[in-house]
Formats: structure tokens, sequence, C-alpha cells
């Protein structure tokens, strides 16, 4: 059977994921449900499934442990996919995320976005966010582009960095942090990374002003 590289790499970035949800599909290949669920993800038969799973074993790209298989990716099946991540507090979703998020998609593989914590936002914002973390954590998930969702440190952002492993750190237009800080604070966690600001075709859409709106429709109904 002729191995389809794209395919390969799916299979990899779903091994990546899996680390990230805490075991979405479970660790055991031989488990029926999960590894139903898997196929149906990489949309194949269990059976053709099992052969790549082999072939990326054979070629060191995973590890195969007992009882199992339990699949792991090696150094060098983490080096086969690119991981974009990028991070907000995504309170209220507007297209200027969206184009965001696609546009950090493109970048790589997979992509993996950040959530900021409640206290995270209101030691930031100096007030409590609209929506909760996980409200907002699935909002965020729910967006085609982006292949995990996952709620950020307590402690900062480098906490993160080094949870998520990213190739690629994206940050939006107008995000106040500096390129060469993060690359800095990512390398102390052992994770070297190449930092990448996105640009932005409405810079004029953001949360503070569509906020800024709805208080002066607010106050003008009320008139």
């Amino acid at each position: 059977m002729e191995i389809d590289s794209q395919i390969i790499k799916k299979i990899i970035s779903e091994i990546y994921l899996e680390s990230l949800r805490g075991g979405r599909f479970g660790s055991n290949l031989d488990d029926d449900t999960k590894n139903r669920e898997l196929s149906q993800v990489i949309g194949m038969p269990r059976e053709i499934l099992r052969i790549y799973i082999e072939y990326l074993s054979e070629h060191g790209l995973i590890v195969l442990q007992e009882p199992g298989p339990v699949h792991m990716l090696t150094p060098k099946g983490r080096e086969s996919i690119c991981v974009v991540m990028a991070g907000g507090s995504f309170d209220i979703i507007h297209p200027g995320h969206v184009e965001t998020l696609k546009q950090a998609k493109a970048l790589g593989d997979v992509l993996v976005v950040s959530v900021a914590r409640n206290d995270t936002y209101e030691r930031n914002k100096k007030k409590p966010p609209l929506h909760d973390e996980r409200h907002r954590c699935e909002l965020v998930a729910s967006i085609k582009y982006v292949d995990a969702a996952v709620l950020g440190s307590h402690k900062d952002i480098f906490e993160t960095v080094q949870f998520i492993d990213p190739n690629i750190i994206a940050l939006g237009y107008d995000q106040v942090h500096e390129e060469g800080a993060i690359a800095e604070g990512a390398k102390r966690e052992g994770v070297r990374v190449k930092v990448v600001r996105l640009g932005s075709n409405n810079p004029e859409i953001k949360t503070s002003k569509i906020v800024s709106q709805e208080t002066k429709d607010s106050l003008l109904s009320d008139l």
C-alpha cells in the first residue's frame, strides 16, 4: 500500500493534540471505541490506520508501548509537524479574531490557541470578563481554524508556551506583547520559537470599540 505523506502528517498532528486534550482519543489503539474515534477523525478504516501506525513506529516517529500499542511522539515525530500557538482573551468573538486565527493556522500544520484565565483577564483589564474562561475556551475551540483551545496558565504565558511547545507564536496585530521579549521568554523555558506579528484587513474592529459602542447604544436607548 502506498503511504500518503499528508495522512502521515494528519495522524502525527492528532497524536500531538491528544497530549493537550488529556487523552481525548485515549492512548491504546487496541481499544475498539478509542481506536474507532481516531480512525473517524483521520477518515479511514481501522485496518488502514493500523498500517499507518506501524509505519510511524518503524520509521521512528512514534513509540509503541505495552499494553498497547500506546502511541507517543518521538522527537523526530514532533519535528515533522509545525505547531502554531496564538493566544488572547476572546471575551467577545468578532471578525477580527477569526481573521487572525485563519492567518495563524496558515502558518503551520496545527493551531493551538491559549485562552486567558479569568484571573489573568481581571489582572490585565482591571475588570471581570463578560464570559467565564471555560465558555470562552469552548467558543474558540468551535472556530474551524482552531485545532485545540486550552486554558492558559494562572502564572504567566511562558508556562503555557512550555506546555504547548510551539514552533511559531502568532501575535495579533494589536497585541501588546513585543516579539523579541516573547522569543527570549520562551527561550528561557527551553522553547525556541519563531514569533510572527500578524496583520489585519480590518484593524478598526476591536473588542474595546464593540463594547464602547454597545455602551453608547444602551445609554441612548434609556433616553
